[in-house]
């Protein structure tokens, strides 16, 4: 993603910002880069900082680093959008989140472009003018991550505790656990269970999670990357109606009366309601343009207006990024311990659970096949 980033500002794309330069430790890398663009590059930060002194930065590195590499940003007056995950562990993420307090002057972002997806806008919408009422039920599948042997064996920091924190739930579900708890808030527990089906790796690549929410509703979360022909849908069930949201539409049914209504006054066992329906989709010129470019530049775009005096544009405020975290530490310590976990969870009883799944993949025991 961050030679993505750095060819739509190289080629003009990002109205109002400027690429300056790039860093990265891969002298292969930052070779390529700057044969193909002729843009200053650094293997050191620091030395970037002091010889070009730039007004934002991205980050777009394996996941443990971007907690180290977004403070020292902050620290030098350097506003920050980083890619997802926020952080490896909550731990992480209050102590960079504490530090972009102390720095109201500067921008701190995150990448989550599915929350520019239109149909998930359109949910938040209904949502937030109470167009389904009170929640009754969530349910979460996304089974259309798949991923072949082939692509844990190219190596490198992914699907391993020690490089990237995880599997599944730290890599591809980041966006759709933020994009739930953007909607309808964060569980107060979860029960998980998780495992590695079929793949020779030591981090999960299916997981199923029952979610309880404040006010008693009852969710459902499952996800995985082996299966060949998966499905990505959320549902929100309410008293006034329901959301039924994939990639691509998202359909609104309206209740008329509500639940609550046809339960008092219906005469017989099978009571009934006037449902009308709405819908939202992608669009065509919009999915066209994502494509070329990357949905990811809308945040991009975003980001650029905020800095420029727009503060509205920004997407996702980086401080928000604990919260799907605090999901994904959740479901793995329950994973891991066999027990419903609090969400968030306590965050040094996580760091210590991220130790011993550590351990395991050095001993070469799967944590979840205990």
């Amino acid at each position: 993603m961050g030679s993505v980033h750095a060819d739509n500002l190289y080629k003009g794309r990002v109205k109002g910002a400027t690429l300056i330069g790039v860093v990265d430790s891969s002298p292969e890398a930052l070779a390529a880069f700057t044969k193909k663009h002729g843009t200053p590059a650094f293997k050191e930060l620091d030395e970037c900082l002091e010889k070009l002194s730039p007004d934002a930065a991205v980050i777009a590195t394996p996941h443990y680093s971007h907690v180290p590499i977004a403070i020292k940003l902050l620290e030098r007056g350097v506003s920050v959008l980083t890619e997802k995950p926020e952080a490896v562990e909550i731990k992480e993420a209050m102590r960079l989140n504490e530090t972009a307090r102390k720095h109201p002057e500067l921008l701190f972002g995150i990448v989550y472009n599915q929350r520019t997806n239109p149909c998930y806008r359109f949910a938040k919408e209904i949502i937030e003018g109470g167009g389904i009422g009170k929640i009754k039920r969530v349910t979460l599948i996304i089974t259309d991550w798949y991923r072949s042997q082939h692509y844990y064996d190219m190596g490198g920091w992914r699907a391993s505790w020690t490089g990237e924190g995880g599997g599944l739930m730290i890599n591809q579900c980041v966006h759709q656990l933020d994009v739930l708890q953007w909607l309808v808030g964060l569980p107060e527990s979860v029960d998980a269970e998780a495992g590695t089906k079929g793949r020779d790796i030591f981090v999960e690549n299916e997981v199923n999670v029952r979610m309880r929410y404040p006010g008693g509703a009852e969710g459902t979360f499952i996800a995985s990357a082996h299966e060949l022909k998966g499905t990505n849908i959320l549902e929100i069930a309410g008293d006034k109606g329901k959301l039924s949201v994939g990639k691509y539409a998202a359909k609104y049914y309206k209740f008329t009366p509500s639940e609550e209504e046809v339960n008092a006054t219906a005469k017989k066992g099978y009571g009934s309601a006037k449902i009308s329906r709405r819908t939202r989709r992608y669009g065509l010129f919009r999915l066209l343009r994502d494509a070329l470019y990357g949905q990811q530049m809308r945040v991009l775009e975003g980001f650029t207006k905020a800095l420029n005096g727009d503060g509205s544009a920004l997407v996702a405020d980086g401080k928000e990024g604990i919260k799907a975290l605090s999901f994904i530490n959740s479901v793995y310590l329950s994973a891991y311990t066999g027990k419903a976990v609090c969400c968030p969870p306590d965050a040094e009883e996580y760091s210590e659970c991220l130790e011993r799944m550590k351990t395991d993949e050095r001993e070469g025991v799967r944590s979840f096949d205990r």
